[in-house]
């Protein structure tokens, strides 16, 4: 049996994934947390052999609890499940050393099958943020930033003043970046620059 934690604040959701996980006989789920505080004390005592938790909680989010848990417990299969499909998050989340991102939007069947790998020592990510290969750059690095910025959903105002500069050479880049991707808006605009890596 594969003792197992979950993490989440919805509590609905935290007990409808522990009856999925307990009735496939595989998972037994040992403990269940609302916030990421709770659940670090816990590691502090306990040794699970995954824990599957949400990236927004109270307190710790669970791309901040990613780097404790692994300070302390580096055997434990960490497993985001997320409502967030953005190819940021599940970057984030790769860098900072957890095993899979999965969306909770996957069917049932998809998410004990892809936990089981896990558990056999698979990675699992959404192919757009860490299998396809960056292509060359179009943009210069002064424009890669602000596509950055613009895929967190950043206004141009927004983008100027983090960056420190006029918020009309902000438009410039991003009229520039559209132009040079040959797409006409953002959402194309980040389809695209996650097709080709950049994101």
């Amino acid at each position: 049996m594969i003792k197992t934690i979950l993490i989440d604040d919805h509590k609905i959701f935290c007990d409808g994934l522990e009856k999925v996980l307990n009735e496939t006989g595989q998972f037994t789920v040992i403990q269940k947390f609302y916030n990421g505080k709770n659940l670090l004390e816990y590691l502090g005592k306990e040794h699970p052999d995954m824990v599957l938790m949400d990236i927004e909680m109270p307190g710790f989010s669970g791309l901040d609890v990613i780097p404790r848990i692994r300070l302390h417990n580096p055997e434990i299969k960490i497993v985001i499940l997320s409502m967030h499909e953005e190819s940021v998050y599940s970057k984030e989340a790769y860098n900072l050393g957890a095993n899979a991102y999965l969306t909770k939007s996957v069917e049932s069947s998809i998410l004990i099958n892809s936990l089981l790998n896990v558990q056999a020592g698979e990675k699992i990510f959404p192919a757009n943020s860490t299998t396809i290969q960056k292509d060359e750059s179009p943009l210069s690095d002064r424009e890669e930033e602000v596509l950055k910025l613009i895929a967190k959903g950043h206004t141009s105002e927004q983008i100027a003043e983090h960056l420190k500069i006029s918020h009309l050479t902000i438009k410039a880049h991003r009229r520039n970046i559209l132009r040079k991707l040959n797409v006409s808006n953002s959402a194309e605009l980040i389809k695209k620059a996650m097709a080709m890596g950049l994101l």
